[in-house]
């Protein structure tokens, strides 16, 4: 990787702090550097998990396939490992707390983990390194070429953006005119964290019914910084958390959907009884572009 990649990174800091600050976020979501504080409080540990969970992780489990397939194919010198958590063990089972908290721990100490690493085809890396400790597989891990953290969206970017510029012609100028890459402001210090220890870029893809667009976490950080071109809200399926919304267009279009999803259902049957019902996505594909990908994936510095 470019040695520029993190100082460049850490170089934003300041900006990054004065503006979010000046937005009303709290000073413990921008401690940047080093290892959280141990907790002074007992951590709250979900209970349940219904319907609207279940689905956003199907959700996001078939767009980490279905991107990961499309890195291989656009980019075969390069290989792709899962490293993000793959847990699906959900709320409520009796084995859940132990490992949310040792979760909890493990992102304090060595930050978010991205979804995907990529090494060089050539490297001897396993496909599945979600399960393996921080403590075991960092000194391999620093040897990725990039990193990818994967968002899914329930939307079809192009229409969207089709029919929002149809509106704004017909006079109406209501809404958002382009979804956003989505980033929880409690996320900034958990991925910067993981970013000071391992030094290998990081790419947020965002992962549409007919699109995909990417913009790499350097980029994310110079927005903010530069205070423009971003909003901040507090969407209630957040639960109320500050989420920064920067406009896909503020990064860059690296792929087009092949195929759509079916759905199926699916149903969850909880220790009590209680009946979940959610749909999976099942099939569709993507075509990357080669080049615009890699751009997004290693950016020169």
């Amino acid at each position: 990787m470019s040695s520029h990649y993190f100082p460049q990174l850490k170089g934003t800091l300041d900006g990054v702090i004065a503006k979010l600050t000046a937005k009303g976020i709290e000073a413990r979501h921008l401690t940047f550097g080093g290892e959280g504080p141990k907790p002074t409080k007992k951590a709250r540990v979900p209970t349940d998990a219904r319907s609207e969970f279940l689905a956003n992780r199907a959700m996001g489990d078939w767009a980490e396939r279905m991107l990961s397939s499309a890195i291989v194919t656009a980019l075969p010198k390069f290989s792709v490992t899962q490293y993000g958590n793959t847990d699906r063990i959900a709320a409520g089972h009796p084995e859940f707390k132990a490992r949310y908290l040792a979760g909890m721990e493990e992102t304090r100490i060595f930050g978010k983990r991205p979804d995907l690493l990529l090494f060089p085809a050539t490297a001897a890396v396993d496909t599945d390194m979600s399960e393996r400790a921080h403590s075991e597989t960092e000194a391999l891990v620093k040897r990725a070429v990039a990193a990818v953290e994967v968002r899914s969206s329930k939307f079809e970017a192009l229409r969207y953006m089709a029919v929002r510029q149809k509106q704004r012609e017909d006079g109406n100028t209501t809404g958002r005119e382009t979804p956003s890459f989505t980033v929880k402001v409690e996320d900034l210090v958990i991925v910067y964290r993981w970013l000071e220890r391992h030094r290998v870029p990081q790419t947020y893809c965002q992962v549409f019914f007919d699109s995909v667009f990417a913009i790499n976490f350097l980029d994310i950080f110079a927005n903010i910084a530069s205070g423009e071109g971003y909003s901040i809200e507090t969407p209630a399926k957040s639960q109320e958390k500050s989420t920064i919304m920067i406009p896909i267009t503020r990064g860059a279009r690296v792929g087009k959907a092949t195929s759509l999803p079916t759905f199926a259902a699916e149903q969850r049957v909880t220790e009590l009884g209680r009946h979940d019902a959610y749909v999976v996505p099942q099939g569709g594909g993507f075509e990357l572009d080669a080049a615009a990908m890699k751009k997004v994936l290693l950016p020169e510095g």
